[in-house]
Formats: structure tokens, C-alpha cells, sequence
């Protein structure tokens, strides 16, 4: 479709659809809920990490609560929140614990990933009714075509959410298959009982996750259960029996990486919170200051580690604005996306600069593991790692972008 006519159709759409995101009182019901299950959260973390997943109580109420299906639009059973407004409930969550609200971020993007594929893949795994969908793509599995389907085989870590979901998006490359083949990624959509799960996350960080590996052993999908990369999967397509939701406008990575920043946000505002209630009653030893309140350096790093993460936050929600007006229709150029992702570096740079600045205020004592400051630090610490948040990438991206270099990442990347 040339651009001139995906532009009509869209204006045609609009004209006769008048679908928006989730009405504001149902979003901040949402939040409420969130905010309200902190000491649950808190008091089921320490028992999450042991079992390196979340635990039956935790896994029973986001599914009761429906949030794991936050972006889902509302065709498919969901609430179909904007990104702002998902982000205002990540937060919360993740004062609770940050690996609930990955959790709940890599469950929710996945499902709403998967609304965006082809018709035949939401008939599939959207039958009946919404799903919990996980992913991963690297390293791609293998694919093999057959009649009225493809063979899959293929071993994925990094599966969080494995134990939430009951499909899951997988990243495989073609073997044996001479139909035509472009550059990027396979999505084939998988039962999660039609794979095996191999007990293998044993991490500092984010340890209750239950990132684990997914095995797929010669198993059969049919044709509509794969999204090869000459469909549409992921960008916007008008012409879908499954469209109309403010979400189908929106581009998948930019969504993924923003929301998932949100949670970090979160967490380091947790540990603000500890360091800030600890001010008073801690002396600065080895000094006749007394509490840490009567030192100006104390209070100096307290100050800036807090408007570390106001600064934070004002870019996150600066970001998740200009995404919901995207997905009310706004345009979201190339040279705004490279920006985009250099604001997402920005902010992982401020939260990682103030988590280990409250690590410094409170001691060596914060690195005791029984310290809820230490989960929050080790979960801060690994997921500020992730391939998206690497500051150094997404700055570079910026500044070829600026200059019109050669790009070193396709633009669906970003």
C-alpha cells in the first residue's frame, strides 16, 4: 500500500471509529489497585526469589486483577490502556517488586505485540478470548515448512513470564523453504504447553522473573500460527479484520522499551524512600555529626539522587505522551524515534545513577541480602543491562541520525 493511500485509509478510520484508550477512571482504579497490593508484593518477594518465580499467590492475583492484560485492546478482552497510563500502574508495582512489574511488562507487551500480527494469528491464540502471551527471539529457533504448516524446533532463554503465559512468540529463522525471505525475524506462536521448560535462571537480579528456557521439540503449528517478515506483522495495516484500536497505531519497539523503563523508575524510588526514612535515625559514623540530617553532604547526594529520578520520570512521561497522541493518530517521524530512544538512554543513566548513589548513602549494610534496598538494587542493576537500555547504542543511534551517517540499526529496531 503506497503511503498516500495508507494515509486516506487511516483519515477514513477515524472518521468512522471513535475507539480510544481506557477511560481515565478505569485507569486510576487500576493504579489505586496497584499502589493498595505494595506490602503483599513486599511480603511475597523474598519467597519469589527462593523460588526464582513468582509465587502461586502473586501469580493468582495478577491474573484475578487482569493485569496481564493491561494493553490487550479492549476487541480482545482487554483493557487497552494508553502507555502512560500502563507505565502510572508498572510504577506502583514495582515499589511492590520490580520482577513482578517485568513480569507484568514483558507479559503485557508480548500480548499486545500479538494484536498486531497477522488476522490469522489473533484467530488463533485470541479464540478464546485474551491470553497471556510470552517471547523471546534470540537466538532464533528453526523453522521447517510442511504441508498446511512448519515444523519448530528450537531452545529460547530469557523466557520471562514462562510460568504466567499460555502462548508464546518465538523468534525462528527458515530451513528447507523457497519462498521468498527478507531481512529480520520470524514470529511463529506456540502453546506454552506444547514446550518444555528448563529450569536455568540462576541470576543476581530480577531473580523472580522465572526467566527460564523454552524448548520446542519437532512441533507442529499450522500456517496461521506464523508471522513471516513479508506480512505486516507489527506495523500498521488497515486493511486487518483485527484494527481500530488506538494501540494498533503504535509502533512495538518504542512501546516495549519505554514501558519497560517505567519499572526502574519504580524501584529506585522504593529505595528513595528507604534512604529518606533512614536520614534521621542514622548517624554519619566516624564523625561527631551526628544523623545524616546535620550533614550537608548526606543531604547534598540525597537531593540530587531525588531529582535523578523526577528528571527521570518527567522524560518518561514526556515519552508515553507523545505515544498515546501516536496512537490517537499523531505522525511519529524517523529523525522523533532516534530521539526517542536517546531520551530511553537518558533515563537509564539517571536511574542507575541514583540507585547507586542511595547505595553509597546507606553503606555497606544495604548490601545485607535480607535488606529489601539490596533486591531493589540488584533488580535495578541487571535490568538496566538489558540490550534495549544500553545507553551508549541508543545516543549513537541519535547522533547518526542528527548527521544523516550510516545508520548502524534498521529503523524497526528503534
Amino acid at each position: 500500500m503506497r503511503e498516500d493511500e495508507l494515509m486516506a485509509t487511516l483519515a477514513k478510520l477515524e472518521s468512522t471509529t471513535k475507539v480510544g484508550f481506557a477511560d481515565k477512571s478505569v485507569a486510576d482504579a487500576l493504579v489505586e489497585k496497584a499502589r493498595s497490593l505494595r506490602d503483599f508484593l513486599q511480603s511475597e518477594a523474598p519467597a519469589g526469589e527462593k523460588r526464582r518465580c513468582p509465587t502461586p499467590a502473586v501469580d493468582k492475583m495478577l491474573k484475578d486483577e487482569g493485569f496481564l492484560r493491561l494493553l490487550v485492546p479492549q476487541r480482545l478482552g482487554g483493557f487497552g490502556l494508553s502507555p502512560t497510563d500502563f507505565c502510572r500502574v508498572q510504577i506502583e508495582i514495582a515499589k511492590g517488586d520490580p520482577a513482578i512489574s517485568w513480569v507484568m511488562q514483558i507479559i503485557n507487551g508480548t500480548s499486545w505485540i500479538t494484536s498486531l500480527a497477522p488476522d490469522g494469528v489473533q484467530d488463533a491464540v485470541f479464540a478464546d478470548g485474551p491470553q497471556t502471551v510470552c517471547g523471546a527471539y534470540n537466538p532464533p529457533g528453526k523453522a521447517r515448512k510442511v504441508d498446511g504448516g512448519w515444523i519448530i524446533n528450537g531452545k529460547w532463554p530469557y523466557m520471562s513470564g514462562s510460568r504466567q503465559s499460555n502462548w508464546a512468540q518465538q523468534g525462528v529463522v527458515l530451513e528447507d523453504y523457497d519462498g521468498p525471505v527478507v531481512p529480520g525475524i520470524n514470529m511463529c506462536y506456540l502453546p506454552m504447553d506444547a514446550m518444555t521448560i528448563e529450569d536455568s535462571w540462576f541470576v543476581s537480579g530480577m531473580q523472580g522473573t522465572g526467566s527460564d528456557t523454552a524448548i520446542a521439540k519437532d512441533v507442529f503449528i499450522p500456517d496461521a500460527q506464523m508471522a513471516l517478515m513479508t506480512e505486516r506483522t507489527g506495523q500498521i495495516d488497515p486493511t486487518k479484520r483485527h484494527f481500530g484500536a488506538p494501540s494498533d497505531l503504535l509502533p512495538a519497539v518504542p512501546v516495549v522499551r519505554t514501558t519497560g523503563i517505567a519499572q526502574l523508575i519504580g524501584a529506585v524510588e522504593a529505595m528513595l524512600e528507604i534512604v529518606r526514612a533512614e536520614a534521621p535515625k542514622k548517624p554519619v559514623l566516624t564523625t561527631i555529626i551526628g544523623p545524616r540530617t546535620s550533614s550537608g553532604a548526606y543531604m547534598r547526594d540525597l537531593g540530587e539522587a531525588a531529582a535523578m529520578i523526577d528528571t527521570a520520570k518527567l522524560i518518561l512521561f514526556d515519552l508515553t505522551a507523545k505515544l498515546d497522541r501516536v496512537g490517537l493518530g499523531e505522525e511519529f517521524t524517523m529523525a522523533e524515534k532516534a530521539k526517542h530512544r536517546a531520551a530511553g538512554a537518558q533515563m537509564i543513566e539517571l536511574v542507575h545513577g541514583a540507585s547507586e548513589s542511595l547505595m553509597f548513602q546507606v553503606g555497606s549494610s544495604a548490601f545485607a541480602l535480607d535488606k529489601p534496598i539490596n533486591r531493589y538494587w540488584r533488580d535495578v542493576s541487571m535490568a538496566t543491562r538489558h540490550i534495549q537500555n544500553i545507553p551508549t547504542i541508543g545516543y549513537e543511534i541519535f547522533g547518526r541520525a542528527m548527521t544523516g551517517a550510516d545508520p548502524i540499526s534498521p529503523p524497526g529496531a528503534y
